[in-house]
């Protein structure tokens, strides 16, 4: 059996899906998480139920609701389970209503009864069960309460509804849904009156992201990564050196085993307690439903760059990484999708705070946390640059008006942040393992063959020093022309958590990169890495998005000159100026 789960934004589907299936699919207080369809076999049942985009009619207005409208017309589902919100029936109803005239087997589950109880929302759920003729099962999805009688009803196949508002306009099928539904009052929150003020609401929301820098990268974070990489550099990689000398391998393998894996894989771990940390503030922000606030906050500011505040929520996931929000900017219209697109790369994504982190520390170790900020400061003003230029002298668009449904505060849910960590935590070690390791064995190989494929323990004399000698000219004058940072710059194509794996195989240790540069050109290097193009998935997912090549031609073509650009500008002031 096929089932589709059917349903407005941000009333808990996705959190029902995993319930209804076992799955740990991403879940949030903000419309957009769900941009694609996701299937999952349901619990102890021969059935298959399909996660679809949020969307309030059948009749789409963008790309995801297009998506989803599609699939339920066209999917040849066996039942549909529509997700109806407690606390707002009227505007849930009207889906409902929509979804009757299809006259397939139904089930309504009525989400956010504990929301609903809270606000002293009372719902006669048998007699609305007999005005629209199809069972109504109340579930909380965030606790499971409710789900095991879903799951029965499921099992039982639904009902077959009959049409509620057959060929009425909208206007009529309001009105008929006004009579079904209670009185539902809903105050809204003071809190928002503060929160979403022109000049308080943005001076709170950049004190929050102040903070979380500085927990992130100076204190709390700081201290598990230094931690993590005294553990490796000063006790495993010795530890493994000793312990391979003692069975008798040949100085080869031990190098290539301490130095070419343990080494460069490790240096890139000993930063995964500070991605943990960004995004377990990230979920908390999420969960509790402010950054829709600030989403409503961002509207005024993104008109002016020919976008709107629904574009906030792919550029805030541009933070985390580039090839999701890529695909998130779906949501969007066609002219706003590609738009937001171009400006994904400007916006430093989880893979770069590896190198960051490292960068800060070690040239700046008093001000770590303001350094790593002003690089996310650098990359959202280019950014809102680029925007306005984009904007303002090639093409102007008339936006479409902004609607916002602010969801309720919440109390984060734990679960959510822990799937939420665990998802970034995972995919950071599957690229350690699919594409840093790969990549730090083949740095390693061309560090220790010469020309004529000796080995050698010289790099100066092998293949990468050859290479490197011949590339590093070119960023002498960015302030940092050495054969490491070359070829760092080169392997992070492929990822950007490899510059880190490459800088500690081509230096040897972080000392050794701490001699190679200088603080200025330090900071270039950061600078360069920040706007250089990202991975080449981004570039991939960019090229299928945005349906052009364009997107290709501006990732590896106009923004290596940009970046190029702007470090030597960059590298020419810093100079000047004394620092």
């Amino acid at each position: 059996m096929r089932c589709i789960l059917v349903g407005n934004p941000n009333i808990g589907k996705t959190t029902l899906f995993n319930a209804l299936t076992g799955a740990r699919e991403r879940v949030g207080n903000r419309a957009g998480v769900t941009v694609d369809t996701k299937m999952r076999r349901i619990r102890n049942m021969a059935a298959i139920l399909v996660d679809l985009p949020g969307l309030y009619s059948l009749h789409p207005q963008s790309r995801d609701e297009t998506v989803a409208a599609a699939e339920i017309e066209n999917s040849g589902a066996e039942l549909i389970i529509n997700i109806v919100d407690a606390t707002n029936l009227k505007r849930s109803l009207f889906l409902t209503s929509e979804l009757m005239e299809l006259k397939k087997p139904m089930i309504i589950a009525l989400n956010l009864m504990d929301e609903a109880k809270r606000l002293n929302i009372r719902l006669d759920i048998k007699r609305l069960e007999r005005s629209l003729g199809v069972p109504i099962i109340p579930v909380c999805a965030k606790s499971g309460e409710g789900v095991g009688t879903l799951l029965r009803v499921i099992a039982e196949g639904g009902r077959r509804p009959c049409a509620l508002c057959s060929g009425c306009t909208a206007e009529e099928r309001y009105s008929r849904i006004e009579r079904l539904c209670p009185s539902q009052t809903v105050r809204p929150v003071g809190l928002d009156r503060v929160l979403c003020h022109r000049f308080w609401g943005v001076l709170i929301f950049f004190s929050v992201m102040a903070a979380i820098f500085y927990l992130t990268f100076d204190s709390l974070g700081a201290y598990l990564s230094d931690g993590a990489e005294a553990l490796i550099e000063t006790l495993a990689v010795p530890e493994l050196r000793e312990f391979l000398g003692e069975a008798g391998l040949k100085a080869f393998w031990i190098s290539l085993l301490a130095d070419g894996i343990l080494m460069g894989v490790g240096g890139v771990l000993t930063f995964l307690p500070q991605v943990a940390l960004l995004f377990l503030f990230l979920s908390l922000l999420e969960d509790s439903g402010y950054l829709s606030r600030v989403s409503f906050l961002s509207d005024s500011v993104l008109k002016g760059l020919g976008l709107n505040g629904k574009a906030f929520v792919p550029l805030l996931m541009g933070f985390g990484c580039t090839v999701p929000a890529t695909m998130a900017a779906r949501t969007l219209d066609c002219t706003c999708r590609k738009r937001t697109i171009n400006l994904l790369p400007f916006l430093p994504c989880s893979a770069k705070l590896p190198v960051f982190g490292m960068m800060a520390r070690l040239f700046f170790p008093t001000h770590r946390w303001l350094i790593v900020l002003s690089l996310y400061l650098i990359g959202i003003f280019l950014a809102v640059l680029v925007a306005l230029i984009e904007n303002r002298l090639l093409s102007r668009t008339k936006q479409a008006p902004f609607i916002l449904e602010l969801p309720p505060y919440r109390l984060p849910m734990l679960k959510n942040s822990y799937i939420l960590i665990s998802e970034r935590v995972s995919h950071f070690l599957i690229r350690a393992g699919a594409i840093i390791l790969p990549v730090s064995v083949l740095i390693w190989t061309l560090m220790h063959l010469t020309p004529s494929l000796t080995y050698t323990e010289l790099a100066s004399e092998s293949l990468i020093g050859a290479a490197g000698r011949f590339i590093a000219p070119v960023f002498e004058p960015l302030g940092f022309g050495n054969v490491g940072a070359a070829v760092a710059l080169l392997s992070g194509l492929a990822a950007k958590e490899a510059v880190i794996s490459t800088l500690l195989l081509c230096f040897g240790s972080t000392e050794a990169i701490a001699q190679a540069f200088s603080p200025v050109g330090a900071y270039c290097f950061l600078v360069f890495v920040l706007l250089y193009p990202p991975c080449f998935a981004a570039g991939i997912t960019a090229r299928r998005e945005a349906g052009s090549v364009r997107a290709i031609i501006r990732y590896y073509v106009l923004l290596p000159i940009f970046a190029y650009g702007f470090c030597n500008f960059l590298h020419f002031i810093l100079q000047n100026a004394g620092l």
